[in-house]
Parts: structure tokens; sequence; C-alpha cells
């Protein structure tokens, strides 16, 4: 159970009371991050007093609308459950319920998503904080301390530019930082191997540490599958003027990125040609990592 996703998805207008009580069944199933979702519809349909046709038609509209996407399959007695998983920044997207503007800017934080502190604010008998700041899940203890105000980078050092690219948010928590300092040869044998520091190394680590993640990170390791595929694709494409910058990748290659980099069990059909080619050229995998995968290497298009 995810008390982040469920929290986000209560404040928000979903488009019709069907819809909006499967993705909170859904919400309930998933992880912070809001993925691992596998339920059956019959169970879904049974749980929330709705015909099964109902539940159907919300998912394929919550697919339809972006906030919910297929993440593969899992064996059952019956054949198979379609896996799903909710895509958190979509629902923070939508419209609040409490008439209230829904910014994730740092500027009008405390107005936007229910899981920031500008939510309502409960207090248990002499508790010396409020209790949804005290909860384990609030955003609170997940993300981590800036870094003091003023202390430079160090630029003559690698991993302290690693560190700073990485930034304060949450997907390198101080936990994180104490466990990847230890692997530094790391990131001196991606150097050794001819990848571009600013070009290759910086925006993958960049890309990667802007979401909340259930394990941390431990080793510079983490990044290295897509370090190497960031490279081989800037090789394969013909320069670009000085100062373009990438496009973003969305949050549904990120979230299947993450999936083929991890150790999640992963269906040999969960990843698509064309989604393995988006990866590729996103440069978020590498062709040897979708390989020992199980994931079938599409044929890259040959640039003119």
């Amino acid at each position: 159970m995810s008390n982040l996703i469920s929290a986000s998805v209560q404040r928000r207008t979903v488009g019709s009371a069907t819809r909006k009580s499967v993705l909170l069944y859904m919400a309930d199933k998933a992880a912070d991050n809001g993925s691992g979702i596998w339920t059956s519809k019959a169970n879904i349909a049974r749980d929330l007093e709705l015909s099964r046709r109902a539940v159907q038609l919300a998912i394929q509209e919550l697919i339809r609308d972006g906030l919910v996407l297929e993440a593969g399959q899992r064996d059952c007695k019956h054949g198979f459950t379609v896996e799903y998983a909710i895509v958190p920044q979509a629902v923070d997207n939508l419209p609040s319920t409490r008439g209230q503007p829904v910014d994730n800017s740092t500027a009008t934080r405390e107005q936007g998503s229910p899981r920031e502190s500008g939510a309502r604010v409960t207090r248990e008998g002499d508790s010396p904080q409020p209790v949804n700041q005290i909860h384990p899940n609030h955003p609170m203890n997940l993300t981590t301390t800036p870094p003091p105000k003023g202390r430079a980078v160090d630029n003559s050092d690698p991993q302290a530019r690693c560190l700073a690219a990485a930034g304060p948010g949450p997907g390198l928590c101080p936990a994180s930082r104490a466990e990847i300092i230890k692997t530094v040869q790391v990131i001196t044998d991606w150097l050794q191997d001819g990848i571009d520091f600013d070009a290759d190394i910086l925006p993958v680590i960049r890309a990667r540490t802007t979401h909340i993640r259930i394990s941390p990170i431990r080793t510079w390791a983490y990044f290295s599958d897509a370090v190497h595929a960031a490279h081989q694709q800037r090789l394969r494409q013909p320069a670009r003027p000085q100062g373009a910058e990438k496009t973003s990748a969305s949050p549904q290659l990120r979230f299947y990125a993450d999936w083929v980099n991890g150790n999640r069990y992963l269906p040999p059909s969960a990843i698509s040609n064309a989604m393995a080619q988006a990866l590729l050229a996103a440069g978020l995998v590498s062709v040897e990592r979708l390989a020992r995968r199980g994931v079938p290497v599409p044929a890259m298009k040959e640039q003119p």
C-alpha cells in the first residue's frame, strides 16, 4: 500500500466516481513509485461492488488518459493477470478537489499535492509535531536535507560533481550518499573507457535521481548501463550544436527504464519493440542490458 499515491488520488478530480474508486483501489495495492499492481479485474469488481465491465471500462479510460500503464503480466492459476502501474506525475497534475491550484514547483508546493506539507495538520495529544509530519511515509521523512548554502562544488573532483548533479532531491537519500561514495572507482572506470563526463555521465545521473525510490542507490554502478547506453547513442548521432540539450525522457520511458535496469521480474512480453527502440534512443538502457533481461533487441534505424 502507498499512502503517498492514495493521498494524491483522494484529492484529485479523476472524472467519475467509478474511475476514482478503481484508481484508489489500485493505489492501495501500489508501491510508492506507483508500480506493482496485479489484482484481477474480477476481484476489483467484487470488492468495489461494481460490474466487471464497469471496471474494465474504467481501467481502459485511466490508461487512455495516461494515469495508469500496463507494466506486464504475472502468472496465476487461471493463466495470467495484467500488472499495472500508476503514473504519480500524471495524478499530481489532475485538478484538485479542494479548488486549490496544483503546481508542484517549489514556490507553490504548499498548495499542491496533499503529499506535501501544506496538507491539513492534525495533532495527537502532546505530540510535538503534526501527525502527518511524523508518519514514515510523509515526504518530510523521505527527502534529503539540502547541503549547507554557500558550499562550493569541487569541480576538480568527479565524484563531487556527480553528487552535485544528483542534487538534494529524493533520488539519492543520505543513506545512499554514505554508501555510494565508497564506489568512486566506478566513475574512474567510466572516464578510462572514454565516456564524456558532461555529455554522458552527468545528464544520466540528473535524469535518474528525480523521484523517490523504494530501495536506495548504494553504488555508482547502478548508473553504468544507462551511462554506457547514453555514450553509445551519442556516438551514433550526428554532432549537435554546442549548448543543445536533450529532450527529457517521459515518465513512461523512465518507468520502463527503471524496470529493465532493476532486478524485478520482467516478462518477455513486457517490453515491445517500439518501447525498446525508444529506450535505446533516449539512452536510458543499453543493448547488453536488454539482452541480459531476455528482451528481444530490435534493429536500430541507421542515421542518414
